[in-house]
């Protein structure tokens, strides 16, 4: 399976064949979406769930796989797909400790070219994957981020979200942080 990055830098994934690539490359659970298993009627009245745009992934592999157990490898490829979906929530958001609930809005995600060559490209290494992230920089000095968080405040929601999905495609882990300082910029809290 292949997939063509669009005009905005992202690969458009349906829920769908990324449950079936998360299920069948990797060997973790796939449920909660009428495709892969009965959706219960546990979720919140409006979920994701109900529309078929959901999935909760399970990691029942081998306790210890390269020195990484279960809960760390869900909170990696928790990391991994952060900002790729309207929900990713894993261990450390209440509800979601055991197991990673992916959701996107008319159940297409959207990968950068990180996450799409990971989970696609064939480098988390398959059924052993451990889906750790390479390491990441040291953070910026304070004088540049608040120079950066002065600089959100200033900018409208449709330069927010383009420079969101610029940062995205080109690094994830910080598009993650500064995505949170855009939040706090635009909303005030």
């Amino acid at each position: 399976m292949s997939y063509t990055k669009n005009a905005n830098g992202f690969y458009e994934i349906p829920i769908i064949d990324l449950g079936t690539r998360l299920r069948d490359n990797f060997g973790l659970t796939i449920k909660e979406h009428s495709h892969f298993d009965e959706v219960d009627d546990v979720h919140a009245p409006n979920s994701y769930h109900y529309y078929d745009e959901a999935i909760d992934v399970q990691d029942w592999r081998s306790d210890d796989i390269d020195g990484v157990n279960w809960k760390d490898r869900t909170k990696n490829l928790t990391n991994l797909l952060s900002g790729a979906g309207a929900e990713v929530l894993g261990p450390g958001v209440k509800g979601h400790d055991s197991h990673l609930h992916l959701a996107a809005k008319d159940g297409l995600f959207k990968l950068n070219e990180s996450q799409y060559n990971t989970l696609f490209g064939g480098n988390a290494g398959g059924k052993s994957a451990t889906f750790a992230s390479p390491a990441v920089m040291g953070e910026p000095p304070r004088a540049e981020a608040k120079e950066r968080a002065q600089e959100y405040s200033k900018m409208s929601k449709a330069d927010m979200n383009a420079a969101y999905d610029q940062l995205r495609s080109s690094d994830p882990a910080k598009a993650r942080t500064e995505g949170m300082k855009m939040h706090k910029a635009f909303f005030g809290k």
